[in-house]
């Protein structure tokens, strides 16, 4: 994946949580935890997870959202 394309993603995925945690946009990195940092609780970062498969149209595999806890690894995901 290039760089263009994480960046991409990454500028979307900070949107949804924008949007969602009401939070402020220079608050987030790849280091950004949803819920040390931010203070989502497990139904927050469903929600993220459940808009970050509609923006992309994208399935995530169960298993897979234990690993849905920073920007970072959204992005990964």
């Amino acid at each position: 994946m290039s760089e263009e394309t994480v960046e991409s993603i990454e500028s979307k995925v900070k949107d949804i949580v924008v949007e969602i945690l009401r939070v402020e946009r220079d608050e987030l990195s790849p280091s950004t935890h949803l819920m040390a940092h931010l203070g989502a609780d497990s139904l927050d970062a469903l929600d993220v997870a459940l808009r970050v498969e509609k923006t992309f149209g994208i399935q995530i595999p169960d298993e897979s959202l234990k690993n849905f806890l920073t920007i970072g690894e959204i992005v990964r995901v």
